[in-house]
């Protein structure tokens, strides 16, 4: 893989051209003369059996060995299921397939099961031999599901942001090569907003300071806040439009279908000042933060305004098949309206705008709400079913009354680097479900934050391909060969091992509070200090629910792999990953010691204690900074190249670093808990804010016990807004050599530094 892809963007005269370019066609598209980016107002590809993109894929991620792969369109007879073969000679593979989807993932098949290579978010290993290995027989399969949908609608706040078009290639090639063929696109609908109210008389300046900045504005569609961090520069909202146009271009070329947002309501808080003949209704808070108005879908007036909002979105990004709408997300109130009504009236104005298209809804909470379901055509939904992450549940189509769905991997929440996921629950019992859930049409990749667990994502996307659940130890054996391959590496299939065994060895048995208890458990070195903490996100996983000595001897097991194992990029994330996690693992066995020897007021245990968590901090932070994907150097040099002006890139660092940090206002962040939700292990946050927090934290207790006063109390609000307006430049580029840091690491804590038992 390019490693550029991820040391940040470079920004030159290309790049300027081509957003200029852009703005050009995107203000020509706001007087109505052209469709947006030449996007086909159809949604679909200019010829159907035009796979040039699926091959320009093949050449950017494997360029040695391109010149080896044949892909042939072909359609499946007798199936109507998406179908690949692969056959060939060494040096000479041929796949056929019936989609691109089809036809890439089967080459993927091929990389993985034959050539012991992989493709992941994470790192690229190409195959080891100058010519391509042949099949010992054709190979063929077929998708189980026909949706393989991916991106939950926090990802592009949590992950993607600000990523600039060459990033977002790369994202998409991985995912075409991993079979997945529905995105949902949220990137550009400040634009289609902006453009709706500007139509419905206000001003400018108005708009653009309802909108909230792109780190936060996916929570505005889903109406749970606004009004953040602006006034949204024009420039940036024109820009965004652009990007997403190239996004949305490059997926149908691929032949993937884009999930566009659609209308249910969402206006500014003065909307019935405005239209006062309006039923507007308002929403309250979620976390604090103030809900936008609902605009009753019975009124005359929504469908005025779906009107608008569908024919600008049509203008910049053409037709969609599927439309994200969420009306309630985690709050909010119908008020007075019956709730089959607001259904009926969404998805009418739905199918005005766009006849035929599926409305997708998330099961989350309470949602979808029966009483909704009751009231729509529930043959045009798209629900994706997140609670089968905390419970099994054995009768989603009673569930759903009937409404197609997808079964949901929620793995990550807010992004968190934590290691671990549901070996069990996607490997086995997904594959299998197509049995008993007669509605079953796909697979959703659904955590928050994408670029982290590639072994869960390579896991869950295989299983849209598989009719029966794997094996997962000989499963896990494979993925240890591909991913670095070097097939029959003891030591990496032992680490392997015994990481199915710990981090990924949680399943879906029980019910959970809040479905983010559910995923792995972050590190209290990211959380706002306290003596009885137990997670950094209010609502994370409590308690660690595997053996961390496992973590530590999978650590121990990959400092010892091969020298071909170690040379692969694949290993450097892992390796780093891996140790980052047995690391972040030993605060969960100190903290309560610390928490003792202060109770107990022994000031040289206390001393001797927390000096070794901040040593600890420390090693952590020299190891994060080897890799390029835990720098918090390479997020914050993403939204530089937005734009040249010194106030804009303000705006749009204070965005990526609140974020990650307090998240919002004040009382958003304390009162409402949302601080620290989307904390990283990532060098650089580690060292200047989650290290700084603990010290002051250490040394209030150490004067505690030194003048018999209660620890003083600190503003960790204040301390969060000094970090994200520090203005420090964190570079992208890796510093120092994972191995060596991790083998450092690895010595420390086995000779005598490991978290004392108590």
């Amino acid at each position: 893989m390019n490693d550029q892809l991820h040391k940040g963007p470079v920004r030159g005269a290309s790049h300027k051209k081509r957003l200029m370019q852009g703005r050009a066609k995107w203000l020509r598209v706001a007087g109505g003369a052209m469709i947006a980016g030449g996007l086909l107002a159809s949604g679909g590809r200019a010829r159907a059996d035009d796979i040039q993109a699926a091959r320009n894929v093949v050449a950017r991620l494997l360029p040695a060995h391109a010149g080896q792969v044949t892909l042939t369109l072909r359609p499946a007879s007798g199936t109507t299921a998406e179908h690949y073969r692969i056959s060939g000679h060494k040096g000479d593979i041929h796949v056929t397939g019936s989609s691109d989807s089809a036809l890439l993932f089967g080459l993927n098949w091929y990389l993985k099961y034959v050539a012991h290579a992989g493709i992941s978010p994470n790192g690229i290993t190409p195959p080891a031999m100058a010519q391509l290995p042949a099949p010992g027989h054709p190979i063929e399969g077929e998708a189980t599901f026909p949706y393989r949908y991916a991106l939950n609608e926090n990802t592009d706040g949590y992950t993607s942001p600000y990523w600039n078009w060459e990033r977002w290639q790369h994202e998409l090639d991985i995912y075409a090569m991993n079979g997945l063929n529905t995105l949902l696109i949220e990137r550009g609908t400040d634009a289609v907003l902006y453009r709706t109210f500007m139509r419905l008389g206000y001003k400018d300046e108005q708009v653009r300071s309802w909108l909230s900045m792109p780190a936060h504005i996916n929570w505005q569609l889903m109406a749970n806040m606004c009004c953040y961090g602006g006034p949204v520069p024009r420039e940036l909202i024109e820009k965004r439009a652009v990007s997403a146009q190239q996004i949305i271009g490059r997926m149908r070329e691929l032949g993937m279908r884009p999930v566009l947002p659609g209308f249910y309501g969402m206006v500014p808080d003065d909307f019935g000042k405005r239209f006062p003949q309006a039923h507007v209704i308002g929403q309250g808070e979620w976390n604090r933060f103030r809900r936008p108005a609902w605009l009753d879908p019975r009124d005359p007036m929504f469908a005025k305004v779906a009107a608008i909002y569908y024919d600008e979105q049509k203008k910049l990004f053409g037709d969609a098949p599927v439309y994200d709408i969420q009306p309630f997300q985690e709050g909010g109130t119908p008020g007075d309206v019956p709730l089959a009504d607001a259904g009926q009236g969404i998805q009418k104005a739905l199918d005005t705008a766009h006849p035929g298209a599926m409305w997708m809804l998330m099961a989350w909470y309470e949602e979808p709400d029966a009483r909704m379901l009751a009231g729509v055509d529930r043959k045009r939904l798209f629900i994706v079913d997140l609670e089968q992450n905390t419970r099994v549940r054995e009768n989603r189509d009673a569930d759903f009354q009937g409404a197609p769905f997808l079964y949901g991997g929620l793995w990550d929440f807010g992004g968190r680097t934590s290691l671990g996921g549901s070996s069990y629950d996607y490997g086995v019992r997904l594959p299998g479900l197509w049995r008993t859930q007669k509605n079953m049409i796909g697979t959703a990749v659904f955590p928050e934050g994408m670029d982290n667990n590639p072994y869960i994502f390579d896991l869950f996307t295989e299983a849209a391909w598989r009719r029966d659940g794997v094996d997962t130890t000989q499963w896990t054996r494979d993925y240890a060969d591909r991913r670095y391959g070097q097939p029959g590496d003891v030591h990496a299939r032992k680490a392997w091992d015994l990481l199915l065994h710990s981090a990924f060895s949680y399943r879906a048995t029980g019910i959970q509070d809040f479905g983010e208890a559910s995923a792995a458990p972050d590190s209290l070195f990211n959380a706002q200090p306290s003596l009885d903490t137990h997670s950094a996100a209010w609502n994370g996983m409590k308690v660690l629910p595997y053996d961390p000595h496992l973590v530590e001897a999978a650590m121990a097991e990959l400092l010892q792999a091969s020298d071909a194992t170690r040379a692969t990029e694949a290993y450097r994330y892992d390796l780093v990953d891996v140790t980052r996690q047995a690391v972040a693992n030993q605060a969960r066995a100190m903290l309560p010691q610390i928490g003792d020897a202060f109770a107990a007021r022994d000031r040289a245990k206390l001393h001797a204690l927390t000096t070794r968590w901040l040593e600890l901090m420390d090693r952590q932070d020299s190891l994060l900074a080897t890799n390029t994907f835990f720098r918090v150097g390479t997020w914050l040099s993403w939204p530089q190249a937005w734009s040249d002006d010194p106030a804009q890139r303000k705006l749009m660092d204070y965005d990526a670093r609140v974020i990650l940090t307090n998240w919002g206002g004040r009382t958003a962040s304390q009162v409402g808990h949302l601080r620290d939700y989307a904390n990283k292990d990532w060098a650089g946050l580690t060292k200047d804010y989650y290290r700084v927090r603990w010290q002051l934290f250490f040394d209030s207790l150490e004067t505690s016990l030194a003048t018999g006063r209660p620890p003083r109390e600190i503003d960790w609000y204040k301390v969060g807004e000094e970090w994200c307006h520090n203005g420090r430049v964190y570079s992208p580029t890796p510093e120092g050599d994972s191995y060596t840091v991790a083998r450092d690491i690895h010595d420390y804590l086995t000779q005598g530094n490991m978290a004392p038992s108590k």
